[in-house]
């Protein structure tokens, strides 16, 4: 049985109430940082967390967001989400203040730590691997792929694995060229799986784009690829 418990901890000037998702057996686990699509932490990311800690996992379904700031509309979460979207260095830093109480939980192999995120939380994903953070993987879904502060040699410590949405509206193909002449500038070691027949939120149950195919197929994958990674 999965258990969860409430980590409260903060970035400057925002107080955050992460949860944290234990599997069965005894630990240390491997564990995944889980970023929120731009809707906020609610249940579609906790139902994402419960999977990936019914695998084996130890997952924090990260609050990137802040129990003051949690959107109650697709209003505010547009509003809120913007500021991160817009500011990337802050987004890096609360991406990274995510990641170290994750590295704080005792439970956790601190060496076999993967990040993975969903259209905002797979940016936030990126952006934290960006910072060059020692991490086993890091996947992105339908995620934004963008930066104002590209990577350079050796930024990268981890292989990516980058799951895009052809014909994305919110993540445009002109964003993807820029990524990959960003990594393949660098050096950096990614897989990238272009879907030519999902929406972006394909992954998603309260999406309308929402496709149970796809979206097993998706897990299957990620999966699969922590798995080699190990």
């Amino acid at each position: 049985m999965v258990r969860q418990r409430i980590v409260q901890h903060e970035h400057p000037g925002t107080a955050l109430e992460s949860i944290l998702l234990l599997p069965e057996g005894k630990g240390p686990y491997p564990a995944v940082l889980l970023f929120h699509e731009y809707t906020g932490l609610n249940s579609v990311t906790i139902g994402h967390a419960k999977r990936l800690a019914e695998t084996g996992y130890a997952v924090l379904a990260a609050d990137f967001y802040g129990l003051e700031n949690r959107p109650v509309s697709i209003a505010e979460a547009r509003a809120t989400h913007r500021i991160y979207r817009n500011d990337r260095l802050l987004m890096r830093e609360r991406a990274e203040a995510c990641f170290e109480i994750l590295c704080n939980q005792p439970e956790i192999d601190l060496f076999n730590i993967y990040v993975l995120g969903f259209s905002f939380g797979g940016g936030a994903a990126l952006e934290l691997t960006r910072t060059g953070v020692f991490l086993k993987g890091s996947a992105s879904v339908y995620g934004y792929l963008d930066t104002s502060h590209p990577v350079v040699s050796r930024d990268v410590k981890c292989p990516l694995l980058v799951i895009h949405v052809d014909n994305d509206p919110v993540v445009p193909a002109e964003h993807l060229a820029m990524f990959e002449d960003e990594m393949q500038s660098a050096g950096v070691d990614y897989d990238l799986i272009r879907l030519d027949n999902a929406t972006h939120g394909f992954a998603n149950p309260e999406d309308d784009g929402f496709d149970v195919r796809l979206a097993e197929d998706m897990w299957d994958t990620v999966l699969r690829w922590f798995d080699i990674l190990k």
